[in-house]
């Protein structure tokens, strides 16, 4: 085995072990495993600059602003009580309504953006509702990574996938949209199970909570009118780009910067809270794991999991379908989905040059794979991360333990029902 190899696997499984102990800060020990990488001269300086996914965290940003504006004016607790007042405080309903909301935005714009709004808004949800925010945040997360994998403009994997085969917005409708319909469905009865006695046998008395709050008047919960005004604004100005973005040759990143721009120039005097608000401790985490992840990718890990579908699938449709979805969800739960992506797409090429099988079902499979495996664990994703960041924020700490317990059996219900879906279009 090269040392290069072998120093990014030991390198990268550290890190992983001593964010899943919790011992050690995420954000420490991922900007301490990147160092390593550079020290043991994996990457070098050059390297970092190009394996960080600037386009993302320039996004990532401009969306923490104008969520951290939106909050500090009051917003997310009066879009909170008109929910309430429409579910009649009922948490099934409300689980249902955010998680198809979830996945509805995340099919037409970025995953990240979806769960900024949303983690924010079910957290004040939960707060009137005095329930456990973690089976609706999940809810949340897991339906907008389902929901991305519909379209090519959703999750970012399918944007690396669809421009380097040339595919169109409906490509992606028609071959990955059905199968995204049904494994939200699924999906949605996996948490209703799992959470059933939450949802039906709530421990408080949600009657009692329902006429505390019922005359409360949504616009008592806003703060500042002039700043919500602006943020909404600016809100809705960034996410109709972010939809347009391919179309105008805009740079999400530019986008994401350009609403953050308009939300601090004419916020109001709010502005420094708004700065105290935004998440730093993430936007370092995920700087650090592109690098980490651009380590592996360098060393050759990743091509050597590529590479090993090739021999295993034996030119087989059948058998390389189900080894590209399940090898796809495993990387992505562990790895960003992305640059596996991305080295993937030259995998699919080689395979099919060197066999009867075709480009498409591979590059459909593989999409699905990286979008829905992301769901497994708090790192699998970048909205996985914001999520469960913004939870943090406000204070709701959740382990890996906590969330993989849930998560990893809902994704392997998720991708044993693609796997016979991708099966019967491609393959019979």
């Amino acid at each position: 085995m090269d040392v290069m190899f072998g120093l990014a696997i030991g390198i990268f499984a550290s890190v992983f072990v001593l964010m899943i102990s919790g011992k050690v800060h995420r954000t420490a020990a991922v900007i301490a495993g990147a160092v390593l990488m550079v020290g043991v001269g994996i990457l070098n300086e050059h390297d970092v600059i190009r394996v960080i996914e600037w386009e993302a965290l320039g996004l990532i940003f401009g969306m923490f602003v104008l969520v951290a504006a939106l909050t500090e004016s009051g917003f997310f607790r009066w879009l909170g009580l008109h929910a309430l007042k429409i579910t009649k405080f009922n948490p099934l309903k409300i689980f249902i309504l955010f998680s198809a909301l979830s996945a509805i935005l995340a099919a037409f714009m970025d995953s990240i953006t979806v769960l900024i709004f949303m983690a924010s808004l079910l957290i004040e949800v939960c707060a009137i509702l005095k329930m456990p925010v973690l089976p609706f945040l999940l809810g949340a997360i897991t339906s907008a990574n389902i929901g991305g994998s519909a379209t090519m403009v959703g999750d970012p994997p399918n944007i690396v996938i669809g421009t380097a085969l040339d595919y169109t917005f409906m490509d992606f409708v028609t071959h990955t949209g059905p199968i995204a319909v049904v494994v939200f469905f699924v999906n949605l009865a996996f948490f209703y199970l799992w959470y059933k006695k939450i949802f039906n046998e709530p421990e408080v008395d949600l009657e009692e909570i329902y006429h505390e709050h019922k005359d409360l008047e949504p616009y008592s919960a806003v703060k500042d009118h002039h700043l919500m005004t602006v943020a909404l604004v600016a809100f809705a100005f960034t996410v109709t780009m972010l939809v347009l973005h391919h179309s105008l040759g805009l740079v999400v990143a530019f986008v994401g910067i350009m609403g953050a721009t308009l939300v601090m120039l004419f916020g109001g005097e709010r502005m420094p809270e708004v700065v105290e608000r935004i998440d730093w401790h993430t936007i370092l985490f995920l700087a650090g794991l592109f690098v980490m992840v651009g380590g592996l990718e360098e060393a050759g890990v990743l091509d050597s999991i590529a590479n090993g579908i090739i021999s295993v699938g034996a030119g087989s449709l059948v058998l390389t379908l189900t080894l590209i979805l399940w090898v796809s969800a495993f990387s992505s739960a562990l790895l960003d989905n992305v640059p596996f992506a991305a080295a993937m797409v030259n995998v699919v090429r080689n395979v099919s040059e060197n066999t009867s099988i075709g480009v498409d079902p591979m590059a459909y499979t593989l999409a699905l794979g990286a979008d829905v495996g992301g769901n497994a664990t708090p790192i699998g994703a970048s909205a996985n991360v914001v999520g469960l960041a913004v939870a943090q924020k406000h204070g709701i700490k959740t382990t890996w333990k906590q969330y993989c317990k849930v998560a990893v059996p809902a994704m392997i219900v998720s991708m044993l029902v693609i796997n016979v879906l991708v099966l019967l279009m491609f393959a019979l």
